[in-house]
């Protein structure tokens, strides 16, 4: 079973994705995509390990916008996390001098990588980021996320076998069944 899960920031998505995950397999592979830039972010990763270090996941770090190492880690058996695509996307959009590279093209390989990483376990849940409902006003490098992720997680949506979306903690099935 793949599933997309996505919602909002601070919507229990994340929370949700791993306990999903636990009840598919006891082979659990995490592939974490937050780069450690920063303090702010080296404190919410160490929080985050901290939180699913008892639920027995093996973590593949993919910070760098690229899920090669997680592909290598597919072991065609138990079930993959991947948390989350927006960190992923953003992390292969911009680079540190400033420069952004082009939304479609790394739209498109995202979603090829994204599809390969989980055609590589029995089962995989990707936790996704529900944006552009907002109406919000933003520069150009804002909204070429906010579309690109929204293409990308239409992309899944197609592709995958169930979609929920986790709204203030309670997720609500959108597409296919997860019982």
């Amino acid at each position: 079973m793949r599933v997309l899960v996505i919602g909002g920031a601070g919507s229990g998505k994340s929370a949700f994705a791993e306990k999903l995950a636990c009840g598919l397999s006891e082979s659990r592979t995490y592939v974490a995509t937050m780069a450690r830039k920063g303090r702010e972010a080296r404190e919410r990763i160490e929080r985050h390990r901290q939180q699913r270090a008892h639920l027995g996941f093996r973590t593949v770090e993919c910070a760098d916008g690229s899920l090669e190492a997680g592909l290598r880690a597919a072991d065609k058996t138990g079930v993959v996390l991947l948390d989350d695509l927006g960190n992923l996307l953003a992390n292969a959009l911009f680079s540190l001098d400033g420069s952004m590279a082009k939304p479609q093209a790394v739209q498109d390989c995202l979603l090829r990588e994204v599809v390969a990483l989980c055609s590589g376990y029995s089962h995989a849940v990707v936790v996704g980021n529900l944006v552009g409902s907002e109406g919000l006003l933003a520069d150009e490098y804002t909204l070429a996320w906010v579309r690109s992720m929204g293409a990308l997680c239409c992309g899944l949506a197609q592709e995958f076998d169930a979609v929920v979306e986790v709204v203030a903690g309670v997720p609500c099935v959108v597409k296919g069944d997860i019982a």
